[in-house]
């Protein structure tokens, strides 16, 4: 049984390790006003990416997205 929990363990931990984070990177897409589908489908056509649409308390907000580099 000690040999089975120690294989077990070394398995989770290899697989821990060989795990790579891959970089984000951002770029601002419109900062005239954003609506969501369509920042969401720029962002997927141009980067493969994820739209967001972000902004302060005042102005319009910003359509932004977030891809891996």
């Amino acid at each position: 049984m000690l040999i089975k929990c120690y294989l077990l363990n070394f398995g989770v931990v290899l697989a821990i390790v060989e795990v790579k984070a891959q970089k984000r990177c951002t770029a601002t897409l419109d900062t005239s006003g954003c609506i969501l589908a369509d920042c969401q489908k720029q962002c997927f056509e141009k980067y493969n990416g994820n739209g967001l649409c972000t902004g302060g308390n005042v102005g319009p907000f910003n359509c932004v997205c977030v891809y891996n580099c």
